[in-house]
Formats: C-alpha cells, structure tokens, sequence
C-alpha cells in the first residue's frame, strides 16, 4: 500500500487501464471496511482505488479537517494514479465527503453512489445525532476503544451483521479519537442539499431499512435533491450497508454503475 506524499496510505485492486471506483469509508474505519467489495469489483473490470481517509487508519494524522481537505485529499489520489474521471461510492461519513467533492468537481465524476449518510444536519433531532457522535467519541477516549468495540458488538448483534460486527470489533483497527472528533464536526457542518440540485451526475443512494423510518428519510432527501437520481432501500441492512447486506449491495452497485 502506498503512500502518497508521505501522508495518505491507499491501497488498489484491478488494472490501472480500467474504469476506475474511488471508495470512501465511514466514521472510525478505514479501507478494510470495504473487503468485502475491493476484489469482487476489480474481478468485475474495475480500477479500484481504497484511500484511508484523513483522520483515520494509517493516513497521517492532521491537526484539523474540513470538507475540503478531504476534497484535496481525493485530488491527489486520483493525480497520483492519472485517473481524470471517477465513479466514487461513498458510505456514511464517506457518502458526506462524496457529496461535497461532486458538488465542487462534478467533472472529476462519472457516478455517484452514497449509502447511509446525509446531505446536512437540518432538524434538531439530525443535528442531535450528530453532536452525540461527538460526545461519544469524546467519552470513549476517556474510556479507551475496547469500550467501544463492545457497544459496536452490540450495535451489530443480529445475524445479517455479523460482518460488520466482526469488523468493528476488531483490535487490529487503528483508532485516534482525537482526529475522529476532528472528522464528525467536519462533516456536520455539511450543508449540501440546495447544491445537490445543480448536480448532473448518474447518482444511486442506498440506505438500510433497520436503522428506521427517520434514516431512511435522511437518506430519501438525498435523493430528492440529485436530479434524476435512484434511490434503493435494502432490507436486513444497516450503516454501513456494504458489510450488513454486502451481497444486495454489490448487486445494485454493480447494476447502477454498467448502465
């Protein structure tokens, strides 16, 4: 795995000649959340390229992020690998930063897919959520990450979720609170929704059904903000939904994208 600039740790599958597929990973994670889509992609025809992105797993630590940031981060990886168009597939925290890259450089885009994320913190109940992530990163820093492995055990205790249950509990996983703290105030002061609307990007949005109606809503007003755009609820799925329901997810990523 290579890093770029002495700064981000990426890893790729698949031939550097092929369509290339940036995917962008969630709060707390790190390219390895995605190993169950990286080589069925590459095995598909696909340039696949798996950033840690800044604040977590093996990139360099930073003493501040915002949005963009994470723009100039994406812009150097695909410099660096001579990719001048992407389709770029973004989940949770990753699915914010996908949506503020394609609003500001939506010629760098061939399509958009966002899953169990949002487009801005708008209600107080939204606004809620994402400000008790922070405390909770600032609890569990104090408390220490075998705590938190065993609340995302929890999280993912139905069958359907083992995956991700798997993953998140990991102890391999490199965690810094302090730079996740960094990265979830960065992302709820996204305020993408009226820009969405100006977006000419082949766009799919998936969401799982088991984190309820409110979520899914979340997700919806994504898509009724990105013209002409798909919406997907899976089923037995929830963020992320590449590790709860990883088989649909591939499937509707996989059919999207060879339109």
């Amino acid at each position: 795995m290579p890093m770029i600039n002495e700064k981000y740790n990426v890893t790729t599958r698949g031939n550097k000649t092929d369509p290339a597929i940036l995917l962008l990973h969630g709060i707390g994670a790190d390219h390895l959340m995605w190993h169950l889509q990286m080589d069925v992609f590459a095995n598909e025809g696909y340039f696949v390229i798996i950033p840690d992105l800044l604040g977590h797993g093996k990139t360099k630590d930073v003493s501040g992020i915002t949005l963009e940031d994470w723009d100039k981060q994406i812009l150097n990886i695909l410099n660096f690998y001579s990719v001048n168009k992407v389709t770029i597939v973004g989940v949770s925290m990753g699915g914010v930063i996908a949506q503020n890259f394609a609003v500001n450089y939506e010629n760098k885009i061939n399509q958009l897919i966002l899953s169990d994320t949002f487009c801005e913190l708008e209600t107080m109940k939204e606004k809620m959520l994402g400000y008790t992530q922070v405390i909770g990163f600032k609890v569990f820093k104090l408390l220490g990450s075998k705590m938190l492995s065993k609340g995302m055990a929890s999280t993912y205790k139905a069958d359907f979720a083992y995956h991700a249950k798997e993953y998140f509990s990991s102890s391999e996983r490199l965690l810094n609170f302090q730079q996740l703290i960094l990265a979830r105030k960065a992302i709820n002061k996204a305020d993408l929704k009226e820009k969405l609307n100006t977006l000419n990007v082949p766009s799919l949005i998936i969401v799982g059904d088991e984190f309820g109606g409110n979520f899914v809503k979340i997700n919806k007003k994504i898509a009724d903000n990105i013209p002409n755009s798909k919406f997907v609820i899976l089923d037995k799925a929830m963020d992320p939904s590449c590790l709860t329901n990883p088989h649909r997810f591939n499937e509707e990523v996989l059919s999207f994208i060879r339109i």
